[in-house]
């Protein structure tokens, strides 16, 4: 499990192949200097939502030396959720989605999950 660090008011834990997408989504926002709204749930179970701005250093630090692979289906459905007034909203639910996608997508090709890279775009959720 990783740690994305928000300027020194946010502390978020994600599985290293989850963070690894947000955190290319967010230094690509921040890249055209376009500030992106993230929202999760605390470890206390609070809802807490930060706008991160290009002034806000954003640290990503994997549990794992070996960079994940990163899934462009997923990268842009997580920047059109950033580009979306709701912003980045990091659920348990998109964490679950994340892993069914890798799942069927490893199952398709007979390998372990998590090594194979998805071949199909999945249509993102209604808000």
């Amino acid at each position: 499990m990783g740690t994305l660090l928000l300027g020194r008011i946010a502390r978020i834990h994600l599985d290293d192949d989850v963070l690894a997408h947000v955190h290319a989504v967010i230094i690509s926002k921040l890249r055209v200097r376009e500030p992106v709204s993230i929202a999760w749930v605390s470890e206390e179970g609070l809802r807490d939502e930060v706008i991160v701005n290009p002034s806000t250093t954003v640290v990503a630090t994997f549990e794992s030396a070996r960079p994940p692979k990163l899934d462009r289906a997923w990268l842009n459905r997580l920047m059109m959720a950033a580009n979306s007034v709701r912003g980045l909203n990091l659920t348990p639910q998109l964490v679950q989605a994340f892993r069914l996608d890798q799942d069927a997508a490893a199952s398709a090709v007979d390998v372990a999950p998590g090594e194979a890279e998805p071949a199909r775009r999945m249509p993102l959720p209604a808000e």
